[in-house]
């Protein structure tokens, strides 16, 4: 019994997480109109581009999040626009 209940368990969440990638994936392949809505400025789409290239960074999660701290200002204020426009 406990087998059937693991490979059904297993199943739901490879479903999930295929899902979940469609999902991401058509949120953040924003088109420049898109981008202009978001991020109006020139200083918030160069905080974007810094954010991404941290977020893209092969470092460990702490330096990312280092990175997050010291630059909550501009960083979160973009993570928040973003989060905004896809909620």
């Amino acid at each position: 019994m406990e087998n059937r209940f693991r490979e059904a368990a297993v199943k739901a969440r490879q479903l999930t997480n295929k899902q979940l990638a469609t999902e991401i994936s058509a949120i953040t392949k924003l088109t420049r109109d898109e981008l202009n809505d978001l991020l109006p400025l020139k200083r918030d789409k160069e905080a974007f581009v810094n954010l991404m290239d941290a977020v893209q960074d092969e470092t460990d999660m702490d330096t990312k999040l280092a990175y997050l701290r010291d630059n909550m200002e501009t960083a979160g204020a973009i993570v928040f626009k973003l989060l905004k426009a896809i909620v």
